[in-house]
């Protein structure tokens, strides 16, 4: 009995399934046809979208790189720069000792400068904790700049040489002879005095000399620039000079230990 159920149930869904494949609806060609630009439109809207996010994520990737290269860029920059100032230190102080004076106490770099133009005084960034003192000479291999006359333990005031409480000694270069004192004249330049039987003009060059005791001998000071025409009553022959260094441009300084 239980066998001829389970035959008849076979044959039922048998005869079912027969009947539901004889009349499967099927879609069409023409519908087909119609649907495939559809499905493939769908197709690569969706590589579209999965490639303008690979882009993306590419692009925040090669930004966040771009700006860590950059900032390592920046590193190394500064780096060198350092590095660059302080060779032309070296060499500073390597030509100074070769051509002015060996008793060198180091460089300082330039900090603050007076704002009044009938002042010539420059702050740098090195004291007493770093040796300096005061009467302390400071040149450049271009010549003297003039000397410290302040400081504190971590900075010094330097007087410039066109600074109309500057003094110093001067003479003729080459040996030419002729002593004379040269002082500041706001803004930029020096007026010297010499005795009226020395020969001077347009062109010669002062140094340092022997006279007052405040720096080493024969560091340039300046050119004459214009001699002054003597009056009948006149003692000393006046020139103008321009100073060797413009101290308005200057960063780095070299400090002497004096005389």
């Amino acid at each position: 009995m239980n066998t001829r159920r389970l035959l008849l149930v076979y044959a039922g869904l048998l005869a079912l399934s027969m009947v539901l494949t004889r009349f499967q609806v099927v879609a069409p060609t023409a519908l087909r046809s119609a649907t495939a630009p559809i499905t493939r439109a769908g197709v690569v809207a969706a590589d579209n979208v999965r490639g303008a996010y690979r882009t993306l994520v590419e692009d925040r990737q090669l930004a966040a790189d771009v700006k860590r290269l950059q900032g390592e860029n920046d590193v190394l920059r500064e780096r060198n720069e350092r590095l660059t100032r302080e060779v032309a230190r070296l060499r500073q102080v390597a030509k100074i000792t070769a051509t002015q004076a060996p008793n060198v106490v180091g460089t300082a770099q330039v900090v603050a400068v007076d704002p009044s133009p009938l002042l010539a005084r420059l702050t740098v960034n090195r004291g007493s904790s770093g040796g300096v003192r005061v009467r302390m000479p400071v040149t450049l291999p271009d010549g003297l700049v003039g000397q410290v006359v302040g400081v504190s333990a971590g900075s010094a005031t330097v007087l410039g040489l066109v600074d109309p409480e500057s003094r110093v000694g001067v003479t003729l270069q080459g040996g030419k002879g002729g002593r004379g004192l040269a002082y500041g004249a706001p803004p930029d330049r020096l007026r010297a005095e010499f005795s009226r039987s020395v020969p001077l003009k347009k062109g010669d060059v002062l140094v340092t000399s022997s006279l007052l005791g405040l720096y080493p001998v024969g560091i340039r000071v300046g050119t004459v620039e214009r001699v002054l025409p003597l009056g009948p009553n006149d003692v000393n022959r006046t020139v103008i000079v321009k100073p060797a260094v413009d101290i308005g441009v200057v960063e780095d300084l070299t400090i002497l230990e004096g005389v």
